[in-house]
């Protein structure tokens, strides 16, 4: 009972970073054309054992020091870290779109897969040396990534709903993602 209870719980954290950074993302500024939107297919990975596109040297570098990672994120987004009940939680924000989230923990986060079954699948997926599960979930909007470090567990989170500029971000951060 206790560890349904706790898996629960880690979702709905989850869950809630992710509007959290959806939310902290929004901006006053006029909504974009739908020529300018950005489809939601670029925050997909390609299937495994195709490499990632690199994030750019121009990227700025973000290294958390509590959380033991670093990672490339767009120029002139924001990154703030702060103190989850878990562990760190970055929030990288956008000046537009949905942000992406890295929460790190001690705890194993629930499979997704096995406790609610998403309509875009989940796959095996190795970045940074690291083994881990990437999970399209088309009825949250919402594209996750779990990776099983040392003694730790990261993941890695969008929304599917608010894209981010700029196009395949998301795949870019995950691609430069490190163990510190």
């Amino acid at each position: 009972m206790e560890a349904v209870l706790t898996k629960l719980l880690t979702r709905a954290a989850l869950l809630g970073l992710v509007l959290v950074a959806v939310g902290c993302s929004r901006t006053s500024e006029p909504a974009r054309d739908a020529s300018s939107t950005v489809p939601t297919t670029s925050s997909t990975l390609p299937s495994p054992g195709s490499s990632l596109d690199p994030a750019p040297s121009s990227w700025q570098v973000f290294t958390s020091v509590a959380g033991g990672y670093r990672l490339r994120y767009p120029p002139g987004w924001r990154a703030k870290e702060s103190t989850g009940s878990g562990g760190p939680v970055l929030s990288l924000l956008p000046p537009r779109g949905a942000g992406i989230t890295v929460l790190v923990t001690s705890t194993a986060p629930p499979d997704p897969g096995a406790t609610n079954p998403s309509p875009g699948g989940c796959r095996p997926v190795r970045v940074g040396g690291l083994e881990g599960s990437w999970c399209q979930d088309t009825t949250a909007m919402v594209v996750s990534t779990t990776l099983q470090g040392r003694e730790r567990w990261y993941v890695l989170t969008t929304s599917l709903q608010q894209p981010a500029a700029p196009a395949g971000a998301y795949d870019r951060v995950l691609a430069s993602f490190r163990l510190s």
